[in-house]
């Protein structure tokens, strides 16, 4: 069975003892791994026990049919569920999987398959997608903005933390994409902020440089700055880092949205110092003298003008088939030639 998107927690949390194939695939190989990991602990308690779980790749599989029926047809020797765990599966895999569909033994075996980015021609990702009750594909797909501040609070709470909804947010935009690799920079930042209820703008700046939070403030800075070399220097870095041009969409639209906002206070009567101190989250001390050279070179029919430009390239990249990076290092680019 194909699940929707509201469906794979759920299926996730408490798969059907009718299903008897698995498969989790997608981009995001931290999600499959994290998703792979649940299913089966939900299926033996032991992922360890020999007797309850054997281990195949896509290869073996494929090489040896024979032997993988076998498998699935054993009992565990000390009562409960078998799991059989195929890693690195191959298409050349789906040919026994078939076979094993067509007469499935009666044990209460499960088969679930760790599986990387597979496009709609694959034969195993066809296989467990049809109607059939006895399969299930989960796709692990990189959340959309919502899905990661849901990931980043829940983290946090399971922590005994909280932050902010500006903080949650920038979070969000600034950790790598990857299900693990988010997980394991909010664990450093809870073991930081052992003893705090709250996190703080400071605690993310402190510790979380090496995620990738430092380098794209530096890139947004560099842009809404005018410094075109350093723009560019970080594109080429941050792209090659595996960067998500989304992120960074909305990480420039989200500055440029602050120094709107401060710029209306100065034009209420405020100084640059006084209009950045009303700003909330507050300015970063280390970001407060390149935001105010910032201040004097916008105005805000420019920003107005930039942001609607932003918003467009958010759009255009999310469709099939564009140049997502390169339509974001050039509006980049432009916007940091002139403002």
């Amino acid at each position: 069975m194909k699940l929707a998107s509201n469906q794979l927690d759920a299926f996730v949390r408490n798969p059907p003892s009718s299903v008897r194939v698995i498969l989790v695939y997608g981009p995001d190989a931290g999600l499959v791994s994290e998703r792979t990991k649940q299913i089966a602990l939900k299926t033996i308690p032991d992922l360890n026990d020999p007797f309850s779980l054997s281990v195949m790749t896509g290869a073996q599989v494929a090489s040896d049919p024979a032997r993988f029926y076998d498998e699935t047809a054993a009992l565990s020797l000390t009562g409960g569920k078998r799991l059989i765990r195929i890693q690195q599966p191959t298409e050349t895999a789906a040919k026994a999987l078939e076979s094993f569909l067509a007469d499935p033994p009666a044990t209460d075996s499960l088969i679930l398959i760790e599986g990387g980015e597979l496009d709609k021609k694959s034969k195993l990702r066809k296989l467990c997608e049809t109607d059939s009750p006895l399969v299930a594909a989960i796709p692990c797909y990189a959340e959309d903005a919502a899905a990661r501040q849901r990931t980043v609070t829940a983290q946090l709470e399971a922590n005994k933390l909280t932050a902010s909804r500006e903080i949650i947010r920038l979070l969000a935009d600034i950790l790598p994409p990857d299900r693990l690799a988010l997980r394991s920079e909010l664990e450093k930042l809870a073991l930081y902020a052992l003893g705090q209820k709250e996190i703080t703008l400071a605690d993310v700046h402190a510790i979380l440089a090496d995620a990738g939070g430092a380098e794209n403030d530096d890139l947004i800075m560099a842009v809404a700055g005018g410094d075109k070399a350093t723009t560019a220097k970080l594109l080429d870095h941050l792209f090659a880092e595996q960067a998500s041009p989304v992120a960074l969409l909305r990480a420039l639209q989200r500055h440029l949205l602050r120094l709107q906002l401060a710029l209306a206070h100065m034009a209420a009567g405020s100084n640059a110092a006084e209009a950045m101190k009303k700003l909330s989250p507050p300015v970063f001390w280390k970001q407060q003298a390149p935001m105010t050279r910032q201040l004097q070179r916008w105005s805000l029919e420019r920003i107005e003008s930039r942001l609607a430009q932003l918003a467009e390239a958010e759009a255009m990249v999310k469709r099939t088939g564009t140049p997502d990076t390169a339509l974001c290092a050039h509006l980049f680019l432009s916007i940091a030639t002139r403002a």
